[in-house]
């Protein structure tokens, strides 16, 4: 069945952080599965998100957000990407962009080549000369953004310092 989707650039506000949040669980859960052991929350995976979506209102207000978003015909979320852009500390004249945080819906993925197309718009329209996305090599994305000419430049290697603090105690500064 193939599904009508709106793929555009949002203003971030906290109505649409509030609708990204379940997405962003859904991402969490998936993601969990597909690293399983692999990632260093191991162990910690089935949690609760909990964005900071103030931090996220301070990139937005500063020009240093992009939301992309995937709506279907009734304008439900079901796909986003919450891209933010910085200057290069080692070639400061250099704009980059990383896509922090994206998910489609299983349902909605034929839109995800529609999807990524759009990012890489947005980010050539705003300026970027080198985009980032957080994948995982055993991932399907690694292989579709592989097929689209990205490199597996650098490798984020983890070590998990110390659990993830329970309700009530108080989080890292």
């Amino acid at each position: 069945m193939r599904h009508f989707c709106k793929i555009a650039p949002e203003p971030f506000t906290p109505d649409l952080a509030e609708e990204i949040i379940p997405l962003g669980q859904e991402s969490w859960d998936e993601c969990s599965e597909i690293k399983k052991d692999t990632c260093a929350y191991h162990g910690q995976r089935g949690l609760q998100i909990d964005p900071d979506i103030d931090k996220f209102m301070h990139l937005a207000a500063n020009n240093c957000l992009i939301a992309m978003t995937l709506r279907d015909e009734e304008a439900i979320l079901r796909g986003y990407a919450l891209m933010i852009l910085y200057n290069s500390l080692h070639i400061r004249t250099e704009l980059c962009g990383n896509v922090d945080t994206f998910y489609v819906q299983p349902k909605f993925r034929r839109s995800m080549p529609r999807f990524i197309s759009q990012i890489e718009t947005e980010f050539r329209g705003a300026g970027v000369s080198i985009i980032g996305w957080p994948v995982t090599r055993t991932g399907k994305m690694f292989e579709i953004l592989k097929r689209r000419g990205y490199i597996a430049d650098d490798v984020v290697m983890e070590l998990k310092m110390k659990d993830l603090p329970n309700k009530g105690e108080a989080p890292c500064a």
